[in-house]
């Protein structure tokens, strides 16, 4: 697929998460010095009332120099809890961070491992303060909704932060963010009513709780099938508007998948991109790797983004169950994981494709139907449909010029280790689709 680098990234929720933040430093700001509690006043069901928080005392500090300390104490910390419960952060807390000072004020920022905040003679007195260090620390730490789509300052973030404040000990601060958080609508975002992603998280439920394979399959189809379906729908709809009506557009929007450096993001690629020409998208990639940017209609997209985040997770722990089980041996492990993560999104396009071409058949989506030897759709398509592809494909060719977009994706090269990639696709057929709270991001 076309590759390149899109740079503007989509970061909808940026806005509303600092508002949620902003509240919080206020409330901070308004501690009683005598008793250590603030009085808030919240809306709760419609009505106003009082909360009393006790909150943590944030430290503050005199220049960014003196952050490196909290930062470090931090970040032990953490690995202290993982060498003992696990990580919350998919081994992030195991790289260092290193925190400078730049020569704005207006903003503190997180780039690639490090942390730059102004100065406070340069008037970033505002910055030098924990919440704000903390904010800067969830971004190093980020890995998004379980770990697959990383967010810039989405609901994964959010989680990031607040499990980031309650593992500090912060956790009156934390509940004091989940409040300001609840008070700007920020913790009911998602999909509402019957409508198609709402048919579709059902059948993840099912397929969640599945007891056979058999039954996961069939689950994972139906998912498919109600998502082609649907798109198949809009698009005769689409074709039937008079002119001069409004009618849904195609839009872009790019979703990060990796940090920079991680050796799989390419194989995280390769799945998302499967996903994608499932769901009729186009796609342009990051030069580092870490992102891509879906091209098409907005219900596609969401499809997607929903198919992706769950399968990535199963992916990946079917692979590490792989791995300790030995059975890659005498291969590499770092090669074999690369060859179960090929097979296994070879896999998971099949099983997606013949769902979508069993929605198209059953819509009559094209003139023969299915053909029984092949078991691709046969004939003419139709003129609804084959208008949408026109419109996805001009407006990805326009967009790739206005962004400037060149150049070819070389995507990852070949690993030779047939057995590896064989267990790959062995564990995609068993692949279910994820909870509720994931299609919901």
């Amino acid at each position: 697929m076309p590759g390149g680098i899109v740079c503007d990234m989509d970061d909808a929720d940026q806005k509303s998460t600092y508002a949620a933040e902003d509240m919080v430093t206020t409330w901070l700001d308004a501690v009683s010095s005598d008793t250590g509690v603030v009085q808030v006043a919240v809306s709760r069901g419609g009505r106003r009332r009082s909360v009393d928080f006790t909150p943590e005392t944030e430290p503050r500090f005199s220049n960014p120099p003196d952050v490196t300390q909290f930062v470090d104490q931090v970040l032990e910390r953490l690995r202290q809890q993982a060498r003992t419960y696990g990580s919350n952060y998919r081994g992030r807390e195991k790289k260092p961070v290193e925190v400078q000072a730049f020569r704005g004020w207006k903003k503190a920022t997180y780039r690639d491992g490090m942390i730059l905040l102004p100065e406070r003679e340069r008037g970033g007195a505002w910055a030098l303060r924990g919440l704000v260090v903390v904010h800067e620390l969830a971004h190093h730490l980020n890995t998004g909704l379980d770990g697959a789509i990383i967010d810039a300052h989405g609901a994964g973030f959010r989680a990031t932060m607040l499990q980031l404040l309650e593992d500090i000990g912060w956790t009156e601060i934390a509940a004091m963010l989940r409040e300001a958080h609840r008070q700007l609508g920020l913790d009911g975002q998602g999909p509402s009513g019957d409508g198609m992603l709402a048919k579709v998280g059902k059948m993840l439920r099912h397929a969640e709780g599945a007891a056979t394979e058999a039954e996961r399959d069939a689950f994972l189809t139906k998912a498919q099938e109600l998502a082609t379906t649907h798109s198949i729908e809009l698009a005769v709809a689409r074709a039937a508007h008079a002119a001069g009506e409004v009618s849904p557009a195609p839009r872009f929007e790019a979703v990060r998948l990796g940090h920079r450096g991680q050796q799989s993001n390419v194989r995280y690629i390769e799945l998302m991109l499967a996903i994608a020409r499932t769901n009729d998208l186009r796609c342009t990639i990051r030069g580092d790797n870490t992102a891509v940017t879906l091209y098409g209609f907005p219900g596609d997209i969401d499809v997607a983004k929903a198919l992706y985040v769950s399968l990535v997770v199963q992916m990946v722990a079917d692979a590490d169950a792989y791995i300790r089980s030995g059975a890659h041996r005498p291969v590499h492990g770092r090669t074999a994981r690369a060859a179960f993560y090929s097979g296994w999104t070879t896999r998971i396009e099949q099983r997606l494709q013949r769902a979508r071409w069993a929605a198209q058949a059953s819509a009559g989506a094209y003139e023969r139907g299915i053909d029984q030897v092949t078991g691709e759709p046969s004939g003419a398509q139709l003129p609804a449909l084959v208008a949408k592809e026109v419109e996805v494909r001009d407006f990805f060719d326009h967009m790739r010029r206005q962004h400037g977009v060149r150049g070819t994706w070389r995507g990852s090269s070949a690993v030779a280790d047939e057995r590896s990639s064989e267990h790959g696709r062995d564990a995609a057929e068993r692949a279910r689709l994820g909870r509720e709270k994931e299609l919901s991001a």
